[in-house]
């Protein structure tokens, strides 16, 4: 609705400077393929007329005329040119962009002097392109959806975003819009309606997007997935320390069970009475210097009953005295 109302101001503006005339410095807007009237503005020029023209961009011309005499149309404006004999107006047909410019009505007297008796400034636009408005990202959160949409068109673009509940929608810091040289992009929320519109000074087209349901623009919420890279890590790394700490003390054990079982299975060997070859004569009798042979014994721990804790009287020890003698027979 404000477009249209945009437009209708902006037409409504053309027809002002068609009756009234406009300065070189405000340009008239024109569409593209449309016709358009020159108006001569000052009709007190139009006394004491030698010779009449108009130009374009003040160095080519597009007709001349002699008061009484047939209009003179240049090649370039042949069958596109309308002269209006009565007021020396002209109207330009079939206007291209390539008919943007200045043009100026030029009076010369019969003195030789020369005035302007109009000046207009002509910009002819094509149609304004069909936008293209679409959803560009997508936050959503129960209960409400934010979303951004982009408003684009051959020459720019904008960008607005909206949150829309169950049953209302807003905008973002309202209205958007943004114009380049004469062309404007506009984004703005209507009802449960989204309108993007492109325009011009003489024309406008739009594009539109219809929430009659969230789920229109946004799907179903679903609660985001945790990561799992970070989880199989976790786990990986937690199963190799295990491994780790179960290897160290498996290692530990064996250790310990390694030296309890070498100190368990130690075996002392026990000496023998070996008896050594006599070099005596054998009629050598008994009074012979005696041979005595050493004899070792084991010591090893007591295997017979525990000693009584409680405290007895002990005899001093008897010494006792043994002969020992050789008891290997002779030969």
């Amino acid at each position: 609705m404000k477009s249209f109302v945009t437009v209708l101001f902006v037409v409504y503006e053309l027809y002002l400077c068609e009756s009234q005339g406009i300065s070189a410095r405000t340009p008239v807007f024109v569409l593209k393929g449309e016709d358009l009237l020159l108006n001569v503005t000052k009709d007190d020029v139009l006394q004491d007329v030698f010779s009449f023209s108009w130009k374009f961009k003040e160095n080519l011309k597009v007709l001349t005329v002699n008061p009484g005499n047939t209009p003179n149309v240049f090649p370039d404006y042949t069958g596109r040119i309308e002269f209006l004999v009565n007021n020396f107006s002209v109207k330009l047909k079939n206007l291209q962009e390539a008919d943007s410019g200045v043009y100026t009505a030029v009076v010369t007297k019969l003195s030789g002097e020369e005035t302007e008796a109009a000046k207009y400034k002509i910009k002819v636009q094509d149609r304004a392109s069909l936008p293209l408005l679409t959803v560009s990202s997508v936050s959503r959160s129960s209960p409400s959806c934010s979303f951004s949409v982009t408003c684009s068109s051959q020459d720019s673009h904008i960008n607005s975003t909206f949150t829309c509940d169950t049953r209302t929608c807003s905008q973002e810091g309202g209205e958007r819009s943004e114009g380049i040289p004469d062309t404007f992009l506009q984004v703005h929320l209507s009802s449960r309606s989204i309108i993007c519109n492109h325009s011009n000074h003489v024309s406008w087209t739009s594009d539109t997007i219809i929430i009659t349901n969230i789920q229109d623009v946004c799907p179903k919420y679903v609660p985001p997935k945790p990561d799992p890279v970070p989880i199989i890590l976790g786990v990986f790394f937690t199963i190799l320390i295990l491994a780790i700490i179960g290897v160290v003390l498996w290692c530990l054990r064996m250790r310990r069970t390694r030296k309890r079982v070498i100190v368990e299975n130690t075996v002392y060997d026990t000496a023998q009475f070996v008896a050594p070859a006599r070099t005596q004569d054998p009629t050598d009798d008994e009074a012979s210097a005696p041979y005595l042979s050493s004899t070792y014994a084991m010591v090893g721990p007591h295997t017979g009953p525990p000693a009584p804790t409680e405290t007895r009287n002990t005899a001093p020890l008897e010494s006792v005295y043994a002969q020992v003698k050789n008891t290997t027979p002779g030969p």
